[in-house]
């Protein structure tokens, strides 16, 4: 009888196991179609065509920009992108990408030149970058959450005066 029970278990954890879907494989394809977005939002942000830039983000995204608080929502982030002003140089090269399913992230190492309104003077920063991204129900993949982290240290501390 302990036989049977034992066996009983075993072929319904078994079944169990087979209903389980595993994970959709992530493509040479979806790296391709990232790459392909990230080139188009880093060129989107170099035009100053900051509605652009912020449509490669989900509708409920969060943008985590450095020293500043997050900012969620599609419209929340294009005024978050407004804030560059004027971009004269913008680069972002890939460092790492991978991901499972309709769910992928990038790291990537930013460079950017920008004049922010009202400024006389431009500002350089580099940075380095994390994004997750999600394929939408259109096929399109889009930010969900992007943080930026500053190489550069903050004015006024001990780094920023040597």
């Amino acid at each position: 009888m302990r036989i049977a029970q034992t066996l009983a278990v075993t072929t319904f954890l078994a079944a169990l196991a087979g209903c389980a879907r595993a994970p959709s494989s992530f493509t040479d394809a979806d790296r391709a179609a990232i790459r392909a977005t990230v080139d188009s939002f880093t060129t989107a942000i170099r035009k100053g065509d900051y509605g652009s830039a912020a449509s490669y983000y989900a509708e409920n995204a969060v943008f985590m920009p450095a020293n500043a608080p997050a900012v969620e929502g599609r419209a929340g982030i294009q005024k978050a992108f407004e804030s560059f002003g004027r971009v004269t140089s913008f680069s972002q090269p890939i460092a790492e990408l991978d991901g499972v399913g309709d769910v992928a992230y990038a790291r990537l190492n930013a460079d950017l030149t920008f004049t922010p309104p009202n400024a006389t003077a431009a500002m350089t920063d580099k940075a380095k970058v994390l994004i997750v991204m999600r394929k939408q129900a259109d096929g399109n993949w889009r930010t969900v959450a992007g943080m930026v982290n500053s190489d550069l240290p903050m004015p006024g501390s001990p780094q920023a005066k040597r």
